[in-house]
This record gives structure tokens, C-alpha cells and sequence, in this order.
């Protein structure tokens, strides 16, 4: 008796079980190579045919320490890092990376084992690589530090308040011109002496009043000049002696009298008084906005709203994706859009 024997036409999809590594392809001169998803393209070491490029692969996802809808963790694998990847379920078609890889030319940013009590983020300035921003922490028993770089420009954006508190001592230095604008009031104490060295010229305006309460002595010393000036009123008083002095003359005034001393006294005898300088202080100039990247928008629950159905491929048993009946077949549409094998 004979029969006839078909072998079964449904076969098995492989499985890729475990990870593999590979290395991040892009464009030809290019340092980062993404779409808008944040997914890169990679070379698998086994892969002899590619060419290193932005076709050496699909799209893959890259896993992220918290993803939101516009908020989360961001960080894009670059051209040239050896990234670790796996296959969800074991599906070839379905790739992600869920990590990074150092190896022997692409090795951290300190010295290791000298510097292993330090949690660093180092990035790389792009394209160039001429400079980096950085995030260090030191664990070092007695040695704790943290240490943040800025390669260029910094901004800070606090929407409430901001308390510092310094148990030593806090040194400040800028470069460039320093701006400061307070919408409000600002308070100052200082428990010890404040010492304040201007090198050029100093410049104060005041909209309202100004009020200078001195416990002990007030003491000034002008090179050349010292003018006084007010549109109505100047009033000096002292408890106890005023004196005016001018080269060899005085006028001494006190509880006994006022006394007048000098070479010569001349009462209504002409002449012009001397005009002072006069005050021409500058205003400071405009204070800089800190970049704004508004909070992130809430996450919402995709799974809660209503969606399309998306219906089955219907391709015969014994055809391919490009027989089924459907109009608009997902199947077919993901193996157009792969492009020729």
C-alpha cells in the first residue's frame, strides 16, 4: 500500500533565546543616528554583509530607566558604542537594547579600580567631541564630593524656592559680568566685617530713600572730590563739634562757640562758589531668562481609550502577505516597508 506523504507546511518561527551584542551604525560621518522614537540601528558582530550604516538594520527600541508621555530618562546609544541586545519572547523580529557595553578601546571615564568609589554620567559634546558635561559623585569615606561641569551655558529654573546652606565656606567666581534682579525685597546679614573691594567705579540708585545707620564711625576718604547735594535741604548736625577744614583754614563749631580761623577773612567779597561733579550713576543692565522646558505632560492610559480594530492578515495557507485579500493588511504593509531582501 502506498500513500502519499506531504511534509507539514506550518513550520516553527525561530527563536533567539539570551542577548547578543552589537555596535550602533549610522550615516557616514555622523556621531548619533536616531528617529523620532529615539530607536537606533545596529551591526551584530556575526553580521559579515553590512556595511556599518543606517541600513545595516531596523529600528531598534532602546530601554529606558522611566518613559513617560514627554517625560522620563533620555539617552541615545551612539555611533560606535556596543550596545546589549535582546528579543522580546525570543522574537527575531522584535529587537530592543537594554543596555550599554565598555570593552577594551571604549573604556569609563575614570581610571578604574583607583576611582571605584565614583557614580559619573560624562557625556560627549557632538559633533567634535571637543568637550563634555558632567555629573560626578565621590563616595570616598572623607572624601565625599559632587561635581557638576557645564561645557558652556547652565540654567536653572526654580518654580517656588530655593534654600542653600553652606556649613564652611563658599567661594564665588565669575568671569564675565554678574547679574542679579529682585522682583521683591532682599535681605542681608552679615554676623562678622563685610569687606567689598571695587576696582573701577561703583554706581547706586535708589527710587526711594536710602537710610545708613552706623553704631561707631562712618568714615570716608575721596582722592579728589566729595559733593553733596540736595533740592531742598542739607542738614549736618553733631552732638558734640562740626569742623570744616581747607588747607591752613578751619571753621570749628562746638558747645563754646564758632570759631573761624584762616590767613585771611573775607565776608561778601565776591567771588563764585565751586561746582561739585554732580551724580550720574549707571543703571545695571537686564537680567537673563533661565531656559524653560515645561513639566512633561501626563501620562495617559492607552489601554482605556477606545482604538481601531486592526484586522488578522487572511493570506492563503500555502501564499505570502502580498495575497491577502485584505486592503489594507498590516503584514504587507510592514514587509513593504522593509524594502527588497
Amino acid at each position: 500500500m502506498q500513500a502519499l506523504y506531504r511534509p507539514p507546511l506550518h513550520h516553527p518561527k525561530p527563536r533567539i533565546f539570551g542577548s547578543q551584542t552589537a555596535v550602533v551604525t549610522g550615516p557616514k560621518d555622523q556621531e548619533i543616528h536616531c528617529d523620532r522614537h529615539g530607536r537606533v540601528k545596529v551591526q551584530f558582530h556575526w553580521d559579515r554583509e553590512s556595511n556599518g550604516d543606517d541600513k545595516s538594520s531596523c529600528w531598534l527600541r532602546v530601554s529606558s530607566s522611566w518613559a513617560g508621555n514627554r517625560y522620563g530618562g533620555m539617552t541615545i546609544p551612539r555611533v560606535g558604542m556596543e550596545v546589549l541586545v535582546t528579543f522580546l519572547e525570543g522574537d527575531p523580529d522584535q529587537p530592543l537594547i537594554s543596555g550599554c557595553l565598555y570593552h577594551a578601546e571604549h573604556i569609563p571615564p575614570y581610571d578604574l579600580p583607583a576611582h571605584q568609589t565614583r557614580s559619573v554620567f560624562r557625556t560627549l559634546s557632538s559633533p567634535g567631541g571637543n568637550g563634555s558635561n558632567e555629573l560626578r559623585i565621590e563616595d570616598r569615606a572623607g572624601q565625599e564630593h559632587i561635581y557638576i561641569h557645564a561645557q558652556r551655558d547652565w540654567d536653572q529654573n526654580i518654580e517656588h524656592e530655593q534654600k542653600i546652606r553652606v556649613g564652611h565656606e563658599r567661594h564665588d567666581r565669575v568671569e564675565g559680568n554678574s547679574y542679579s534682579e529682585f522682583k521683591a525685597e532682599e535681605h542681608c546679614t552679615v554676623d562678622g566685617n563685610r569687606l567689598t573691594e571695587v576696582k573701577a567705579d561703583d554706581h547706586l540708585t535708589v527710587g526711594g530713600t536710602q537710610h545708613i545707620r552706623v553704631v561707631d564711625g562712618l568714615l570716608a576718604h575721596a582722592g579728589q572730590e566729595i559733593h553733596l547735594k540736595a533740592g531742598n535741604n542739607v542738614v549736618i548736625e553733631a552732638g558734640l563739634e562740626i569742623t570744616v577744614k581747607a588747607g591752613d583754614s578751619f571753621i570749628k563749631i562746638d558747645a563754646s562757640g564758632v570759631s573761624i580761623t584762616g590767613p585771611q577773612m573775607k565776608l561778601n567779597s565776591g567771588g563764585k562758589p565751586t561746582l561739585g561733579t554732580g551724580a550720574s550713576p549707571v543703571l545695571p543692565g537686564l537680567v537673563k531668562q533661565a531656559g524653560d522646558k515645561g513639566p512633561g505632560q501626563l501620562l495617559t492610559q492607552r489601554l482605556g481609550e477606545p482604538g481601531p480594530i486592526v484586522e488578522l492578515c487572511q493570506k492563503p495557507e500555502n501564499g505570502t502577505p502580498m495575497d491577502c485579500p485584505l486592503a489594507d493588511c498590516g503584514c504587507r504593509r510592514a514587509l513593504l516597508s522593509r524594502g527588497p531582501v
